[in-house]
């Protein structure tokens, strides 16, 4: 059957989700990118969605078996296929090399050990850069799951509805913004649409809250019931609770939630130490390569 190519709506995000779940599935290589890094870019308040249409999705009648997408805007893609399907992929490596590219080319993060996709990328003129990804992993088996929460700390899931501006006012501490914290309506309409991601549970999503009501931690996890895993994204703590253990604190708790609904791992994009001190380890490793316009 012949394979069809057609540009990104929204119609099609659930497919999307699909298909990068089924890719981790047995074959962990790209779990980097796996469904939920998709849902929370395509959410987060810097996600370009004037470009989401350049997406590239390839299918054979209707099932999704290819795609080329950026990361946020720009300048950096990620691009796979299902099983069966490798010939797709100088088309597809193509289709972002002439659509996602911006002013100072174009990187793609491969998996050290995927040297299939190294030799795809050199033969298309890419060369290694110094930026890289790296992906802790979390047997959550192997671990106790209990914090120590400060007195005075309280734990709790975000409310959706009502905690829109103070979780924006501890985001913008917590990434340690300067001046004043922006609530313009242009501001805050980006952060409602982060809060509404297609799949946000609100009980894998804690703050840790002080006596005066305000955040001052947070932690977040993405967890589809068609996986075994979970996705950290964010974990931060405002500057003058640091070094109080709400990190971890707020980690662990959503780690014991994600537990209880039948997640047995958790995976990270980081080589921090706060995480390899949890439990986490090395998984897997993600060189950037570039090609140059």
């Amino acid at each position: 059957m012949k394979i069809v190519f057609r540009n990104f709506d929204d119609s099609c995000y659930e497919q999307v989700c699909d298909f990068l779940i089924e890719l981790s599935k047995d074959d962990r290589k790209h779990i980097n990118w796996n469904w939920a890094r998709w849902e929370w870019m395509f959410f987060h308040p810097e996600f370009n969605r004037d470009l989401k249409n350049k997406i590239g999705l390839w299918y054979l009648a209707d099932e999704l078996v290819a795609i080329a997408t950026y990361d946020h805007y720009f300048g950096e893609a990620f691009f796979a296929t299902k099983q069966g399907f490798e010939e797709l992929e100088k088309d597809i490596l193509e289709y972002a090399i002439a659509t996602f590219s911006n002013e100072g080319g174009l990187g793609i993060a491969v998996n050290d050990k995927d040297i299939h996709t190294v030799d795809l990328l050199r033969s298309y003129h890419f060369v290694t850069h110094d930026q890289t990804e790296n992906i802790l992993e979390l047997a959550l088996e192997n671990v106790s799951l209990e914090g120590t929460i400060s007195e005075g700390i309280t734990l709790k899931n975000i409310d959706i509805k009502n905690d829109l501006y103070k979780l924006h006012h501890m985001l913008w501490q917590a990434f340690d913004n300067e001046g004043p914290v922006p609530v313009d309506e242009v501001t805050m309409n980006k952060q409602k649409e982060m809060l509404s991601a297609t799949h946000l549970n609100p009980f894998l999503h804690v703050v840790a809250e002080n006596k005066d009501g305000e955040y001052v931690a947070y932690c977040g996890l993405w967890y589809s019931p068609k996986t075994d895993y979970v996705y950290v994204e964010p974990v931060c703590t405002v500057p003058e609770y640091r070094y109080k253990g709400l990190g971890q604190a707020v980690v662990m708790e959503v780690l014991k939630r994600s537990r209880s609904l039948g997640a047995e791992k958790a995976y990270v994009i980081s080589d921090s130490h706060f995480y390899k001190s949890l439990g986490f380890q090395q998984h897997s490793h993600y060189t950037f390569y570039w090609h140059n316009s």
